[in-house]
């Protein structure tokens, strides 16, 4: 408390100090146990009391000039870091970029699981019989099968142009010798012949009358009748051969084939409608194969599977719708129709063909099927 009034003592004689007032008196006071203490003041207002509690107020000096300002202070350690302000608000949104350059493509990803199957939907209805494929590449031959049972032996075919000279036959064998014919009356007595054999010396025998000279006899040939009919077993047996050499050619001129039992099924590969099929097969000396047993079936079947063409039979019901026979008129005496055949679709289905599965269709004849001949 006693420093403040001093301070405040201080403050009022600094307006003194700008008058020049001088100093005329110093007092010093020794206290007991205290500080010492120095007080300057105007001579008009005395001394300062003891311990500023018995001198009188002062009067209050002008307000003095006011100082020139001190230098600069140093630079105070920054102080610590106040506290994070409340967040702002978010700025307008800036004006879009140019577009970046496209990144390189990422490795692809691994492969999803497969879905569930789904359901079987319903069976649709059969799709009529499409277009003819292209052949196939040859299969190997399968083995052979077994001989099946001879057919029914056909009606005689109507008599067919004449073929080509065939060539000459190998010479046939020669035949036996035929029955000798009943010998001839005797004829008149010959000329005499030769002498014969010097033979041992006989007798002498009596001399006997000479005797008339006789007619001349018969040739001793024998029976021409034999003889040609010889020549004509010979002739017959001979056209045989050369209508059987002149059907091998025939038959050489189609290259896939397939035997069953006497029967040989052959085909060129070509296609053709059923009227113009029936004439190829009718000049190459056959006819259209008409299968009369499963295993006739099997063997067209494989020239069908071979060359991956459907192909026609001989067999239709032109003359009675729903009655099938062979071309020669005969009811015929096997079937493998396919589930629903015949229909006679669009009433204009008169021929049968045959599948590589075997089965057979009726089909119109003016379709292009595979030929295949029977021999």
């Amino acid at each position: 408390m006693l420093l403040l009034r001093l301070f405040g003592l201080i403050l009022l004689i600094q307006p003194l100090r700008s008058h020049e007032a001088e100093v005329n008196n110093i007092s010093e006071k020794t206290l007991t146990g205290a500080c010492t203490l120095v007080m300057c003041g105007p001579v008009e207002n005395g001394l300062p009391g003891r311990d500023g509690r018995d001198g009188r107020e002062g009067p209050r000096g002008e307000k003095g000039d006011p100082g020139l300002p001190g230098p600069a202070g140093r630079t105070g350690m920054p102080g610590p870091p106040g506290p994070v302000g409340p967040q702002g608000d978010n700025g307008s949104a800036g004006e879009p970029g140019p577009k970046g350059d496209t990144g390189p493509h990422g490795p692809p990803g691994s492969p999803g699981l497969p879905g569930p199957a789904g359901r079987e939907g319903p069976k649709g209805i059969q799709g009529d019989v499409g277009p003819q494929g292209n052949p196939g590449p040859r299969g190997e031959a399968g083995p052979q099968g077994e001989v099946g049972a001879p057919g029914m032996q056909g009606s005689p075919g109507a008599r067919g142009p004449p073929g080509l000279k065939g060539d000459s036959g190998v010479p046939g064998e020669h035949g036996v010798p035929g029955i000798p014919g009943p010998a001839g009356p005797s004829g008149a007595s010959g000329p005499q012949g030769p002498p014969g054999a010097r033979g041992p010396p006989g007798l002498k025998g009596d001399r006997g009358t000479t005797g008339d000279k006789g007619a001349k006899g018969e040739s001793g040939l024998p029976d021409i009748t034999a003889l040609r009919q010889q020549v004509g077993a010979l002739e017959t047996q001979v056209r045989r051969l050369q209508h059987d050499v002149s059907q091998y050619k025939k038959v050489e001129m189609f290259p896939d084939g397939r035997s069953v039992g006497e029967k040989i099924f052959k085909t060129g590969g070509f296609e053709r409608n059923f009227a113009d099929a029936q004439q190829i097969c009718t000049k190459a000396g056959g006819q259209m194969a008409s299968p009369r047993s499963a295993a006739e079936n099997e063997a067209v079947r494989e020239l069908v599977s071979l060359h991956n063409k459907a192909a026609f039979l001989g067999i239709t019901d032109a003359k009675t719708e729903g009655k099938f026979t062979y071309l020669t008129g005969e009811p015929i005496v096997y079937s493998n129709w396919n589930a629903g055949e015949p229909n006679d679709s669009n009433k204009a289905e008169d021929c049968v063909e045959i599948f590589s599965s075997g089965k057979w269709n009726d089909k119109n004849c003016g379709e292009q099927r595979l030929v295949i001949c029977e021999f």
